[in-house]
């Protein structure tokens, strides 16, 4: 079997079994397990082990096992798998057990209303040695299973206020709390508390996960969601690889966003599961299965980054697959399989980075780790890569280690700001001639009052009188208290946005305007600005969340003139007909451009499923070199694509479409 370093395409089933759901493995039959390795061909599979309710879907002697089976359910997947040679992972609830807290009151999260969780298990409990241990022992042990995949953990960690752990508190810092709880932002200690409690779910994986593997050092294990957007910090828990599973809404510029920020984590294996269907359909709950080409793209956003993929299809209530779902995917198993060779394990060749800060996320989150604010850095990961950005995103960690060898550093809409090291650091980097950009009014205001060259003006942010909300005959009345106002980047087309605030600089390259009316005098919303032997260019709006949340044409007109300003990336589209993404990839020593149909209407909640995305068509390439390359082949098909290239460096080529995922290889 493949260890997931060398894996690059999976399935993952589960169904958080329950004693409702009945008899276990009764439609389970080893024919169906052996039809899904063989016509799929996967490198592993994950399969329902216990679910957040907390009952096992195999008959485990640890007392929380299903009440009744036909068969022994994991028994025969894991001899099946292990036949066919397909790893075996189990999905295994983590923190999230409600029947551990039904059953051990005591040992849930006590919350700061004095309410202990019905859901959450304590950090710092019994839990861990009660039953994760002594299970997951008994998995790699009886059932030889390859590893575990950790869901509800992470995102399912809460802070506690019991004594125990407030006393604890007090002890390892040295903190009096003087009897009162550090339960909101305007308590004192707040979030020297909240940070502690983030270091007791760490001491929780690192528990479990050190003690599994010194008994079975091969079984793999990994905490979804761990160390990615979700939780953006440096690696400090001995995992084997990272992954999360993907919002099944918006799929696709969710992949963009999570993978970026996974791909960060230099020498882990990662991957990202897509759902296979959506399940809310026009605003009511509903169980659809998604077309395969939309599959095939949540999984070209994946694959194009350099990581490994896996789609998601539910069990049915015995715990068996559902075949007809099932047998649908063999043509994405295929376009996934195909281009592996050209992208896994590869790395970013670094240009644009995107910061998604530690610090700030830690200030804003509502739990300990969750995606609380997602949607600047988001918003901000789709319009970078809809206009042609091969972009990464960084947290302080890795932007410590790389910054001087990014052109262009962006600072998303900051919700409380950054540490003085990390602004100073992105200070001397524009000063060292470096490309600055700064995303929002906080974020503008934060750099100006450090020293950036240029001041930000306030303007009105709500509505003085909320609207009475009349009909307009169109029953599409907008309760919105935001004070609307317009942009123009050549006062002729104009845009809508909303909570500017006016940048004022001498010596500046105005990038765009607002105003209350397009007749009115134009105010500065965007500047670039020399900055000693850089530049920084500010933006006076959240450009990030109000392209995720209300995508306009004239937000990518900005981002691709701003950043066409500051420097020229290695790959140019000149042309295209549709939203192209390139990321360039250096695979075992060759440039690989990954080639992303970034069209469809995957951002939109009220087309649940699509069979069409229409192509890129008429693409016009031109590809910086240090000389001219020896041949350019389109993949998968190993097609040699004709090119120019001439006295500036370039190398211009053409394709005629690309319908989801393509890969030019650089042959030098």
């Amino acid at each position: 079997m493949k260890k997931r370093k060398d894996s690059f395409w999976g399935l993952h089933f589960d169904f958080h079994a329950r004693p409702e759901n009945g008899v276990q493995g009764l439609s389970l039959n080893e024919d169906n397990i052996r039809e899904i390795c063989r016509s799929l061909k996967p490198d592993f599979i994950q399969i329902d082990c216990k679910g957040h309710p907390g009952w096992t879907s195999y008959p485990s002697r640890l007392g929380n096992a299903m009440p009744e089976f036909s068969q022994n359910t994991l028994k025969l997947w894991r001899q099946v798998t292990k036949d066919e040679g397909v790893a075996l992972y189990m999905h295994y609830s983590g923190v999230f057990d409600k029947k551990y807290c039904s059953e051990h009151p005591e040992q849930g999260v006590l919350m700061a209303n004095g309410v202990y969780s019905k859901d959450a298990t304590k950090l710092n409990g019994s839990y861990s040695d009660d039953l994760l241990i002594p299970q997951l022992l008994e998995l790699a042990g009886e059932y030889e299973v390859d590893g575990a995949w950790i869901d509800g953990d992470c995102w399912m960690a809460f802070a506690d206020f019991s004594s125990e752990t407030l006393s604890s508190f007090e002890k390892e810092t040295g903190i009096d709390l003087e009897g009162k709880l550090p339960a909101t932002a305007e308590d004192a200690y707040y979030y020297e508390y909240r940070e502690y409690n983030r270091e007791l779910f760490k001491r929780y994986m690192r528990h479990y996960v050190d003690t599994v593997h010194e008994k079975y050092p091969d079984f793999e294990i990994c905490s979804n969601w761990a160390f990615s957007d979700h939780m953006p910090e440096k690696v400090s828990v001995n995992v084997d690889f990272l992954s999360g599973d993907l919002n099944p809404m918006n799929s696709f510029n969710s992949a963009r966003y999570a993978a970026r920020a996974l791909a960060q984590q230099e020498g882990y294996a990662w991957d990202l599961m897509s759902w296979n269907f959506r399940n809310i359909v026009g605003g009511r709950s509903a169980y659809v299965a998604k077309h395969p080409n939309q599959l095939k793209q949540e999984a070209a956003a994946v694959i194009a980054v350099g990581g490994a993929y896996q789609n998601y299809v539910p069990q049915n209530k015995d715990g068996s697959p559902k075949m007809w779902e099932v047998k649908n995917l063999i043509g994405l198993s295929e376009f996934v399989l195909a281009r592996k060779q050209f992208c896994h394990r590869a790395t970013q060749v670094h240009q644009a980075a995107l910061l998604l800060s530690t610090y700030d996320r830690k200030h804003e989150a509502k739990q300990l780790y969750s995606r609380t604010g997602y949607e600047r850095v988001m918003g901000l990961s789709s319009l970078l890569c809809d206009v042609g950005q091969s972009l990464e995103i960084v947290c302080e960690h890795t932007l410590e280690k790389n910054i001087n060898e990014y052109k262009m550093i962006v600072v998303p809409e900051l919700y409380s700001g950054l540490e003085n090291e990390t602004i100073e650091s992105l200070l001397t980097y524009a000063k060292g001639g470096g490309n600055l950009v700064l995303v929002g009014k906080n974020t503008c205001s934060i750099f100006a009052k450090a020293g950036a060259p240029f001041v930000c003006k306030d303007h009105l942010e709500y509505i003085g009188i909320p609207s009475d909300n009349q009909q307009n005959g169109h029953n599409n009345v907008s309760t919105n208290t935001y004070k609307p106002y317009c942009f123009t980047m050549d006062g002729n087309t104009f845009g809508a946005v909303f909570s500017p605030c006016e940048i004022i600089a001498s010596d500046i390259k105005t990038n765009a305007f607002f105003a209350e009316k397009p007749t009115d005098d134009l105010s500065s919303l965007s500047v670039t600005v020399p900055y000693e032997n850089g530049k920084i260019t500010a933006i006076g709006f959240d450009i990030g969340s109000q392209y995720l949340s209300g995508t306009q044409y004239m937000h990518r007109e900005l981002m691709k003139q701003v950043a066409n300003s500051l420097y020229e990336p290695i790959v140019q589209i000149e042309s295209a007909l549709g939203r192209l993404e390139i990321v360039v990839l250096n695979k075992d020593g060759k440039t690989m451009i990954q080639l992303v149909n970034a069209g469809g209407a995957h951002a939109d909640s009220s087309s649940a499923t699509d069979d069409y995305i229409p192509p890129v068509l008429d693409i016009k390439l031109s590809i910086s070199l240090p000389k001219a390359p020896e041949k350019l082949i389109l993949h998968p098909e190993g097609t040699e694509l004709p090119f120019a290239y001439g006295n500036n460096g370039k190398a211009i080529v053409c394709i005629n479409r690309v319908d989801i995922h393509s890969i030019i290889e650089i042959c030098e």
